[in-house]
C-alpha cells in the first residue's frame, strides 16, 4: 500500500483551515505526521507523468461530462494510473470517469479485489 503526498496535503489544508488555538489542530498534526512516517518509504510524489496524465484525464472528463473534475482527486487517479495500483477512495463521485481502477473499502468487496 502507498500513499500520496497530495493526502498528507489534504490533512495540512484541513489542520490549516483551523483556528491555531482550535483544539483538534495539535490531534490532527499528530494524526499526519504519524501518518507521514508510516508511510515513509511508501510515499508517492507527483512527477511529470503523473502531471501529463492529470491533463489527459482532466481534459477528457471535462470534454465528456462537461464539467471540470476536482485537480486533487484527479491528480490521485493519475498517480495511481502511472504506478500501475488501485485508487482506494471513498470519493468515487470524482474521480470515476477517470480511468482508474477504483476500490471503495466502505462498499466494495475486497475479495474481488487482488489487494494482497
Amino acid at each position: 500500500m502507498f500513499l500520496s503526498v497530495l493526502a498528507l496535503a489534504e490533512y495540512d489544508k484541513g489542520i490549516h483551515n483551523l483556528e491555531p488555538d482550535h483544539p483538534d489542530r495539535s490531534r490532527y498534526t499528530a494524526a499526519r505526521d504519524a501518518l507521514a512516517h508510516r508511510f515513509s518509504d511508501r510515499l508517492l510524489s507527483v512527477d511529470d507523468a503523473i502531471v501529463y496524465r492529470w491533463g489527459a484525464i482532466s481534459g477528457d472528463v471535462k470534454r465528456r461530462v462537461r464539467q471540470a473534475p476536482p485537480v486533487i482527486d484527479t491528480l490521485l487517479a493519475a498517480t495511481a494510473i502511472e504506478h500501475d495500483l488501485f485508487l482506494v477512495t471513498r470519493n468515487v463521485k470524482d474521480t470515476r470517469h477517470s480511468g482508474a481502477v477504483i476500490f471503495n473499502p466502505w462498499e466494495d468487496d475486497p475479495s474481488r479485489f487482488p489487494l494482497t
